[in-house]
């Protein structure tokens, strides 16, 4: 429950070393790099870096180009050279008019067949078959009914056949420069359609150029995202600064990626960074890791705020097992989500292997074992001298108890939701919110008597609902809601006149605390869902039994369809219920958000 302590690191350096820290820093994949215009104001005399990239239009002709030609790379196996913007240029036209890219809207596109034929018909040098000048030579594909009846016609031209595949034939054909025309009438008859030759094998002049445009292209990548992370560099005179937040336990490896580099590097804290907000990296250990993609999904906490992630995974995993109580599906939960958690690292895996963890737990105390009831009976009588079972879920004498164990479940964590609001609120010293709000500890107050007087009036037949205990915990509480604003502004030394007026003031607060007085008794109720879901689940499962035994025979693969049905459409629900539970009736009491995630440049767009 912990979030990571933050340092404030600024590199420094001259315009000479400028773009080998700025690729050092890109690579180190530990910095939150800030932008450098929430570095610079009035005072301190920063400037932008105002420049041209010109090299992002290169990449984009160099991707284009080796999208028209075919051309897979990997900038990986680049050579480190470098090239002026005219070379560049030049390059780029070589390529064009090479492959003759100017007119390569007008071609068509090639399928995998028809390279297969070119690539067999690239043995005869497309250079040499241009340059015949009493022979005409053509190629294309011709349909496979045709390609039949082509030994019918070809007494004046002859053909090879290079390539066949489920509809078509290919092939090259020859003919003098006399019978062109009539030939190719023949063919068209035959619904013949031809393919241009290329001037040249694409291939092997791929090849040629193959290294070359890598090493362009790699270099123009290089210099597009140094161009791009110029716009997180903040000038001051001579100096060229890059700001931004690094872990504290990562300081030292930061500074180390620039040991070989004329630079300066400063630590400060945090909180002196100024305008930038300090963004949050949350800490927990490998059980309560895939925990944080629930809090990432609501909100990421500010920094110097409460990580609420501990708090998320045991009450999200206790209300998950206690509605989705069964040992054997809860065995499978586990064993899937972990095995599919350690080969993908899915946070959401992750929280599956663990709910399934306290759905076993909870499976073992209901006595329910993939719907079977009555299988851990002589265990339970053994462990805890019951006649039957610790709990039978479908007895109907449970449901109140079941009902009213939700009830209290959800009380109880109302009353440490509100706990927490206290303790953050004294961290942030909001004085106000932490003695007059309903998540204070007037809040606290007001509903923890009113929950220890119901519990005393039925459990002990003692009323504690006398006037004075009604006055001090019932009514000075509720006037501490109604006064919150006032008092709040007395205690920070602010003017206590409403600044609407006492009037509008006191109307508008009368329906803000009725909505607070009601808002405790449907938070509380809202948790008599965990008791339904499993009264729900214990009810699929019997319907599931019930046609196990109605089907004879194929009772095995009905328990089994069966058991996965139950598995999925209820773990869903379950799942989807408790995470409506933690953010509507637990985060909304204690938990603000609105932080920024800790993010290092992975990608410059």
């Amino acid at each position: 429950m912990a979030i990571e302590k933050m340092k404030f690191v600024q590199v420094s350096c001259d315009k000479e070393h400028l773009n080998d820290a700025l690729m050092t820093m890109y690579n180190s994949k530990l910095l939150h790099v800030e932008q450098a215009y929430n570095i610079i104001d009035e005072d301190n005399g920063g400037k932008l870096i105002q420049i041209d990239n010109v090299y992002s239009e290169y990449c984009n002709t160099f991707k284009n180009i080796c999208h028209c030609i075919g051309l897979d790379f990997d900038v990986q196996t680049a050579n480190k050279k470098t090239y002026t913007n005219e070379e560049i240029e030049n390059f780029i036209n070589e390529l064009n008019t090479k492959f003759a890219l100017a007119d390569s809207k007008d071609s068509v596109t090639l399928n995998e067949d028809d390279e297969i034929a070119l690539e067999k018909l690239s043995e005869c040098d497309f250079v040499k078959i241009h340059q015949c000048q009493y022979i005409s030579i053509g190629f294309g594909r011709i349909p496979l009914e045709s390609y039949k009846k082509i030994d019918m016609h070809k007494n004046k031209f002859i053909y090879v056949n290079l390539h066949n595949a489920s509809h078509y034939h290919w092939i090259a054909y020859a003919t003098s420069n006399t019978y062109v025309k009539e030939t190719l009438k023949t063919l068209e008859s035959l619904f013949f359609e031809p393919i241009d030759i290329p001037e040249i094998n694409v291939k092997k002049v791929i090849e040629e150029y193959r290294q070359q445009i890598i090493d362009v292209y790699a270099y123009c990548e290089l210099q597009n995202t140094i161009c791009k992370l110029y716009d997180y560099v903040a000038q001051f005179d001579d100096k060229y600064v890059i700001s931004g937040f690094v872990p504290l336990s990562k300081v030292n490896d930061y500074k180390n990626e620039f040991k070989d580099l004329p630079v300066t590097i400063d630590v400060q804290e945090a909180e002196k960074a100024g305008k930038c907000s300090i963004p949050t990296l949350l800490k927990n250990n490998a059980f309560f890791k895939p925990f944080e993609l629930f809090v990432d999904m609501y909100s990421t906490p500010k920094y110097g705020d409460i990580d609420p992630t501990v708090f998320v995974a045991i009450t999200y995993c206790l209300l998950f097992g206690i509605m989705f109580g069964d040992l054997g599906q809860g065995l499978l939960l586990f064993l899937g989500g972990e095995i599919l958690y350690k080969k993908t690292k899915n946070k959401l895996a992750g929280v599956v292997a663990r709910v399934g963890i306290t759905s076993m737990i909870f499976g073992f105390l209901f006595g329910s074992v993939f719907g079977l009831e009555e299988l851990l009976n002589p265990i339970h009588q053994s462990l805890f001298g019951v006649r039957e079972k610790l709990f039978n879920t479908m007895d109907g004498n449970s449901t109140m108890t079941l009902l009213i164990g939700a009830v209290l479940i959800g009380a109880v964590l109302i009353l440490v939701t509100m706990i927490l609001n206290i303790y953050k609120n004294i961290k942030h010293k909001e004085w106000g919110e932490v003695l007059f709000s309903q998540n204070g500890i007037a809040g606290f107050i007001f509903y923890g008597f009113i929950l220890v007087g119901i519990g005393m009036m039925f459990m002990m037949n003692t009323n504690v609902f006398v006037p004075v205990t009604i006055g001090i915990f019932i009514i000075l509480p509720i006037i501490c809601f109604f006064f919150k604003e006032p008092l709040s502004h007395l205690i920070e030394g602010k003017n206590v006149k409403p600044e609407s007026g006492w009037g509008n003031f006191v109307l508008e607060t009368f329906f803000e605390v009725f909505e607070i007085a009601l808002s405790f008794v449907t938070n509380t109720m809202s948790y008599l869902r965990v008791g339904g879901f499993v009264l729900s689940h214990a009810g699929m499962m019997l319907v599931v039994m019930t046609l196990v035994e109605m089907t004879g025979n194929a009772g095995p693969l009905v328990f089994i369809i069966g058991n996965i049905f139950v598995m999925c459409l209820e773990g869903l629900i379950v799942g989807i219920q408790a995470l409506r539970l933690e953010y509507y009736e637990m985060f909304s009491r204690y938990y603000d958000g609105n932080g920024k995630k800790y993010e290092v440049l992975t990608s410059i767009e």
